[in-house]
C-alpha cells in the first residue's frame, strides 16, 4: 500500500499553535514599543517646555517665573498651565545637590528664567508609568537644560 502524501491533522494543528504564539508575542512587543514611544514623547515635551520658558525670558527681556507642582503634575506660569503630565506620570523632587536658595516645598518648586539666558538652578525628575524616567538639571550659569536617564523605581 502506498503512503498518502500530505500533512496530518496534528502537524497542521501544531503549525497553527506556533503561528498563534508568534502573533501574540508580536502584539505584546508592539504594545511595549508604543508605550515607550509615548513615554519618550512626554520627556521631550517637558524638555521643550523648559526651553520655551527660557527662550521667552530671553526674547521678552523680562524674567519668567514658573511653578512645578508635584502633586498636580503641572508646570504653570502667570499666564496659565504650560505643561500638564497625563495620569500615572509624575514629577519627583531630587533632594540631593540642590542649592540652598532654590525655592521649593513638599508640593512645588519655583523655576526662574532670566533675560540673559541664565536660570535658577533646579533638579527634578519625570517618572513614567513604567517607573523609569529622566532627571532634568537646569544649570544656573550656562542656562543649559540637561536630561539624564534614571534607574527604574519600584
Amino acid at each position: 500500500m502506498k503512503k498518502a502524501a500530505g500533512f496530518t491533522l496534528i502537524e497542521l494543528l501544531l503549525v497553527l499553535v506556533l503561528i498563534g504564539i508568534g502573533t501574540g508575542l508580536a502584539i505584546v512587543s508592539v504594545d511595549r514599543l508604543a508605550s515607550r514611544t509615548e513615554e519618550r514623547r512626554w520627556m521631550d515635551r517637558t524638555h521643550q517646555e523648559l526651553r520655551r520658558l527660557r527662550n521667552k525670558a530671553v526674547l521678552s527681556g523680562t524674567p519668567v517665573q514658573a511653578t512645578l507642582h508635584f502633586e498636580h503634575r503641572t508646570i504653570t506660569t502667570d499666564s496659565g498651565t504650560a505643561l500638564a503630565l497625563p495620569e500615572r506620570y509624575g514629577f519627583r523632587m531630587i533632594q540631593d545637590s540642590l542649592p540652598s536658595d532654590t525655592t521649593r516645598s513638599a508640593d512645588r518648586m519655583e523655576l526662574f528664567f532670566y533675560p540673559d539666558g541664565t536660570m535658577q538652578e533646579a533638579h527634578f525628575a519625570v517618572v513614567t508609568p513604567a517607573g523609569i524616567g529622566q532627571e532634568f538639571h537646569l544649570e544656573r550659569v550656562s542656562g543649559r537644560i540637561e536630561r539624564l536617564n534614571v534607574a527604574a523605581t519600584q
